[in-house]
């Protein structure tokens, strides 16, 4: 009998736990990721180049002048930087 009476417990136990992380953790509202490598989230353009060479060499000069920098994965290439660094990479870009 006494086995019973653990087994319902430890049972009961997981379903509420199961419960709780559901409702705390599990409602998660984000919209759906962006699966065609447009969204790029907080970062804004400063480039857009036709190869990735030049899209490659744009980032390492941004890169140089303590600007974080990064690049789209596809043709046409876009050159994108956070906001708060947008001023200082189009400075940068047209020296």
């Amino acid at each position: 009998m006494t086995g019973i009476y653990q087994t319902v417990v430890v049972f009961a136990v997981l379903g509420l736990l199961a419960l709780v992380l559901r409702y705390f953790v599990g409602n998660d509202r984000r919209p759906v990721p962006d699966l065609d490598g447009t969204d790029f989230g907080l970062l804004s353009e400063v480039a857009v180049v036709p190869t990735e060479e030049a899209a490659t060499v744009l980032v390492q000069k941004l890169r140089r002048n303590g600007v974080r920098a990064t690049r789209s994965r596809n043709a046409p290439y876009q050159v994108m930087v956070f906001p708060s660094d947008v001023a200082n990479a189009r400075l940068v870009l047209k020296t």
